[in-house]
């Protein structure tokens, strides 16, 4: 069975696509590394959880690509919702994520 994306989802994956393009390719594997390294924990993470430790040069819609991608390569899995920390997105809901034991 082939799985087709919707244009919603192909907008989304485009514009996640073009952030990380645009973000600094230093930054980008800094991210994947930290996202990385919560995953190891096991413990239940978000954008929240790290937003403090985000490196320098990393687009704020690259964030969530690069979460997409860490549950793409199975690093990760979402487990629910929580309200955004960010005062720019005025509580916006983030994926809560867990890391998958390997």
């Amino acid at each position: 069975m082939t799985t087709q994306m919707t244009l919603t989802d192909a907008l989304a994956a485009e514009g996640m696509a073009r952030a990380t393009s645009a973000s600094s390719p230093d930054a980008i594997t800094q991210l994947d590394t930290l996202i990385a390294r919560y995953a190891a924990t096991g413990e239940e993470f978000s954008a929240n959880s790290l937003r403090a430790q985000l490196p320098e040069g990393i687009r704020p819609n690259a964030v969530g690509g690069r979460f997409r991608m860490a549950a793409e390569r199975g690093l990760i899995r979402p487990v629910g919702y929580v309200a955004s920390t960010d005062p720019r997105t005025h509580g916006h809901p983030v994926r809560v994520w867990q890391g998958v034991a390997r």
